[in-house]
């Protein structure tokens, strides 16, 4: 197998990586539980990591990572918690029976040690995923009724707000996996993080209000190349723009729930514009202090 087609199968890794994110976030969103929900957010974050290191390797072997997902992959299951998990299950059945097939193929021996690495977290996390559907079964537990309501405007704000942290997600591992800039990336990984917690705060508030969190697909395309001041730059910009945004719609919904959610994504918000600001300041001192060094 040569680098083309190695960089072909983890680009569909990464893909479905992507997809199991998705699935868990809806399950996360949707069981009220919190001692299942914290297990999933652990799996989930788990997958993550796996996305990254698909990617990190897409890109050493010269390739450009695309941050695509296979919709078919992605199975919410329900109404019951027990058929959510089975789904889950499900998806880590299929990710061991893939990462197993390209165990076969790739030559390549870095690649063939992170798959083999890969495979046994998932084996770990379907044993994971079976023993919350047993304490499901066991403990009773079903989908409670929804004593919430929320006129539609509240819930398609929440939606609108979440796609946009997902598009930032997004962007922001774009620029962690394609910067060569190591102080860049580490801040690039740190507002995806955080803008993922921002997503997820608020994907569960729209399931406690009884509706479906919308994580449909973004549309995502590289725009042209820019220098990495011009990049920081716009990320600026972006980051208090959305602070501002939160700060107008905090006045305008009634439930002083999602008035708290949206001030404390706001006050992050700032906090990304300010660290995004100190990297700018930092990059601009190197800059010019080696324009100083070069004219002695």
């Amino acid at each position: 197998m040569d680098r083309k087609e190695t960089i072909k199968i983890l680009l569909y890794d990464v893909a479905l990586e992507h997809s199991a994110i998705v699935q868990y976030l809806y399950h996360i969103f949707l069981i009220s539980d919190g001692n299942i929900t914290s297990e999933i957010e652990e799996i989930a974050r788990q997958e993550m990591r796996h996305l990254k290191w698909f990617a990190q390797k897409v890109v050493q072997l010269g390739g450009q990572v695309v941050l695509d997902r296979l919709e078919d992959m992605i199975r919410i299951g329900g109404p019951d918690w027990a058929d959510m998990l089975s789904m889950d299950v499900w998806a880590e059945d299929e990710a061991i029976k893939t990462y197993t097939r390209q165990l076969e193929l790739v030559k390549e021996d870095s690649v063939k040690r992170l798959l083999e690495r890969v495979i046994k977290d998932e084996e770990a996390h379907k044993v994971e995923f079976y023993e919350l559907i047993e304490k499901v079964k066991e403990s009773a537990l079903g989908v409670p009724q929804q004593e919430q309501k929320a006129d539609p405007r509240t819930v398609e704000l929440l939606n609108k707000f979440l796609k946009e942290e997902y598009q930032t997600i997004i962007n922001y591992l774009y620029q962690f996996f394609h910067s060569k800039n190591c102080d860049y990336k580490d801040t690039m990984l740190d507002l995806a993080i955080e803008s993922m917690v921002h997503m997820g705060k608020l994907g569960e508030k729209i399931g406690e209000l009884g509706h479906m969190p919308d994580i449909a697909r973004v549309d995502f395309s590289p725009k042209p190349s820019k220098s990495l001041q011009e990049q920081v730059k716009a990320e600026i910009a972006y980051e208090q723009s959305t602070g501002r945004d939160y700060s107008r719609e905090t006045a305008s919904v009634q439930d002083p729930d999602i008035r708290r959610l949206f001030q404390f994504i706001e006050h992050q918000e700032e906090y990304h514009k300010h660290k995004l600001m100190e990297f700018f300041r930092l990059m601009n001192r190197l800059t010019v202090g080696s324009l100083k060094k070069e004219n002695a």
